[in-house]
């Protein structure tokens, strides 16, 4: 199973030999004269997601590092609860960026059955592009406005000849909007799980650089649960034992609160308070 990062480094070796005289040429047909020159009719996908496999290598250049997402670090990315778009964009996706799972033959995945996943940006749009278990390629284009918004905002994709199931194809796009946020923020949060290390330069991929993301901890640990209040109690209400999902949420800090971060609140139980047999 070819992984997003092999195909992304033979696109980049095509580069390096081709003609000088390609950097003058507008980038959506350099992208399509690099994926002709890269690949034959033997590639093992069809020619547009190809297109933006050399894309995504034209955009990202020397640059691009392969992030290699273990299964726990995955999963915790999935389950980790986030309401709405931040209202600027996560530093790790500012620029070019691929994350793939190390093993896809053995059953590892990022989300659902993709296993890779890249992203670039042109002329406002984030293109995002997934190799799937079943031998598929999605691509979709995303265009999130970054005001704090729906987390599905911009994902909504348009009928095409290319596309056999719009609902499908959209629900993907939205899927993989979310899991590139999610992980962003995560890399960049106060309190985050995920540690990226550095890989070793013999571990790159077809010469492209490789960082190792792992989850420090156990996936969904909790740290202890919350005290109910006697108050509430006196209102003949009833105290019931839930857990809340590890989440990111933003907080305010420094001289007048101007400034704020991102901060990771690992998971916990908490008391709230029901009517008998009803909650409030």
């Amino acid at each position: 199973m070819i992984g997003l990062a092999e195909l992304v480094a033979e696109a980049l070796s095509a580069l390096r030999v081709a003609p000088a005289e390609l950097d003058l040429v507008p980038f959506r047909q350099r992208a399509l004269l690099t994926a002709q020159a890269t690949w034959d009719e033997g590639a093992p996908m069809r020619a547009p997601p190809l297109v933006n496999v050399a894309g995504l290598a034209l955009a990202g250049g020397a640059g691009l590092v392969a992030h290699q997402v273990r299964p726990a670090a995955a999963q915790h990315v999935a389950a980790t609860d986030l309401h709405s778009l931040p209202d600027s964009p996560p530093e790790f996706l500012r620029r070019p960026w691929l994350l793939e799972v190390r093993r896809p033959s053995a059953g590892e995945r990022l989300f659902g059955s993709t296993f890779a996943l890249g992203g670039y940006q042109l002329e406002g749009t984030t293109y995002l592009l997934g190799l799937t278990a079943a031998g598929a390629a999605n691509v979709a284009p995303w265009r999130p406005q970054w005001t704090g918004g729906d987390l599905a905002e911009g994902t909504r994709q348009d009928r095409s000849p290319l596309i056999e199931d719009v609902g499908e194809h959209q629900q993907w796009a939205r899927d993989a909007a979310r899991f590139a946020v999610v992980y962003a923020l995560l890399c960049e949060s106060e309190g985050s799980p995920l540690r990226v290390d550095e890989a070793r330069k013999r571990d790159a991929v077809g010469g492209l650089p490789v960082r190792n993301v792992y989850l420090d901890g156990a996936l969904g640990a909790s740290p202890g649960t919350t005290s109910p209040s006697a108050s509430a109690a006196e209102q003949g209400l009833d105290a019931e034992l839930r857990p809340v999902r590890g989440h990111l949420k933003r907080q305010r800090h420094g001289p007048g609160l101007a400034l704020s971060k991102w901060i990771y609140v690992s998971g916990y139980s908490a008391w709230r308070w029901v009517l008998p047999g009803g909650t409030l």
